[in-house]
């Protein structure tokens, strides 16, 4: 082996006086960037001979240093400003800084980028930064700090922190709470849905839920619960107004014409007209009256004689009724003498008379106005005399005997045997009343009893029921 040590002298025998080695050393310099040019020996090889050049990121300012030592030096500082441009939203506004190795200093602005709520991101800005270089990145030997910036370079704005109050699913005014606005979950409060019906008069009496939308398709829309259907009846206030109820179920607009048929009387009373209550509302007042009109004579009394209207078939109170032209016949109080009066001039002698004429009846209308003559007392005498031969002789009874009895008195005695019952019977009767009189007291006591009973437990039921549904649509978390 030659002075090296790693090399043979590849020579016939010698004296083992072997020369110098002359390979080239070839061993990775402590610069670990280059081999030892020196002739092979032993022993450390020297420091690299080489020089390497350092400079700024943008290369104006530079120095000399020997190769291997470039990563302990500190590189050259330069007072010009960086020439890389800023990749966050403030590159307009962001303050120019120095050259310098590596990736630029974070931007220490206020990101304010807009939400799609509306709200603007107050954390620091969190935008892409230009990659460092990899020519003029700094390796140093320090250790590297676990602490974390806030927010990572690059990143998407996290989710808006900003507390808003929101609504219930039923948007039910005060019912609000507040949440951050990032936050997208729904709750319902514990009013009523009171949302109109589809019907347009009546309204939604469940607790609070989430309208159906045919055109929104998200996941809470699509999982709302629809209103409940209104099964009322009908009860809008028909125009024209009449007093029949609308006979469909509750419905929008306006309810069909009323074809219910009303029966209105005359204004005599003589016969009655049927008419469709539409058509009998729609009309006016005069046509009401015209159309109850039968067209005939009225048929009502005047109220100072016997006779009838004499008008065609009119409403409200016959006119002049003290006027009656009609023919009445006059007598006297033997009704011998009679002559025929008009009925205003009978009324007027009742009335010189002292007499009302409402007071006297239909047979005596007239008698005893005329005053009788001779001839009227003769005649009264002998009727007298006719009457007196025609009435029958009165008879002497004789006294009833045993066998001619009367029905009136066997009827009585009759009563008599019937109402003659036994003590007896009457005591067995007052006590069969009794006994019923206790029975049904009981039966009505035992009624109400079991009726309270039965009231509590089906209040219970219903309590257990309204709790079980409670828990089911509140369940405990």
């Amino acid at each position: 082996m030659r002075d090296c040590g790693r090399h043979a002298c590849k020579r016939r025998c010698c004296n083992g006086d072997c020369p110098p080695c002359s390979e080239i050393c070839g061993k990775r310099l402590l610069c670990k960037n280059h081999k030892c040019p020196s002739p092979c020996h032993r022993g450390a090889c020297a420091p690299c001979p080489l020089m390497v050049t350092i400079s700024c990121a943008c290369g104006e300012t530079q120095f000399e240093v020997p190769c291997g030592t470039e990563k302990d030096q500190k590189p050259p500082k330069c007072r010009k400003s960086c020439h890389v441009i800023p990749l966050c939203r403030h590159r307009s506004i962001c303050k120019p800084h120095k050259c310098h190795y590596g990736a630029c200093p974070p931007c220490r602005l206020i990101c304010e980028e807009e939400y799609p709520c509306g709200h603007s991101c107050k954390l620091r800005c969190h935008g892409p930064r230009p990659p460092p270089n990899p020519e003029f990145t700094l390796k140093t030997k320090k250790k590297k700090s676990n602490h974390q910036s806030e927010v990572t370079p690059g990143s998407p704005c996290p989710p808006c922190p900003e507390l808003i109050w929101r609504s219930c699913v039923g948007e039910h005014i005060g019912a609000e709470r507040m949440m951050v606005c990032s936050d997208r979950t729904q709750f319902s409060c514990d009013n009523l849905c009171g949302n109109p019906l589809p019907c347009g008069n009546h309204y939604c009496t469940k607790y609070c839920h989430a309208l159906k939308s045919q055109s929104s398709l998200s996941v809470e829309k699509r999982s709302a619960e629809s209103c409940e259907v209104c099964s009322l009846p009908c009860q809008k206030e028909r125009m024209p107004t009449c007093p029949h109820s609308c006979p469909l179920p509750c419905h929008p607009g306006e309810c069909p014409p009323c074809k219910v048929l009303v029966k209105r009387s005359c204004h005599c009373g003589s016969m009655v007209h049927v008419f469709e209550c539409i058509y009998f509302n729609t009309l006016s007042e005069k046509e009401q009256m015209a159309a109850r009109s039968c067209g005939g004579p009225c048929h009502r009394k005047l109220p100072y004689c016997t006779h009838l209207c004499p008008e065609i078939c009119h409403p409200g109170q016959c006119p002049l009724p003290e006027q009656c032209c009609k023919k009445v016949t006059v007598r006297c109080v033997c009704q011998t003498l009679k002559k025929e009066w008009h009925c205003l001039d009978v009324q007027a002698a009742y009335r010189n008379i002292g007499r009302d004429p409402k007071d006297i009846s239909k047979n005596q209308f007239g008698l005893g106005l005329l005053r009788c003559n001779s001839d009227c007392k003769s005649k009264v005498q002998v009727v007298d005399s006719v009457l007196q031969s025609r009435k029958p002789k009165v008879e002497e009874k004789e006294p009833a005997t045993e066998k001619h009895v009367g029905k009136r008195r066997k009827r009585r005695e009759r009563v008599r045997v019937v109402n003659q019952a036994s003590r007896l019977q009457r005591i067995f009767t007052a006590v069969k009343w009794l006994l019923l009189f206790v029975t049904l007291s009981v039966a009505v006591a035992a009624g109400l009893y079991y009726g309270y009973k039965g009231l509590l437990k089906l209040s219970d039921w219903m309590n257990e029921v309204e709790e079980q549904r409670q828990r089911k649509r509140f369940p405990r978390i």
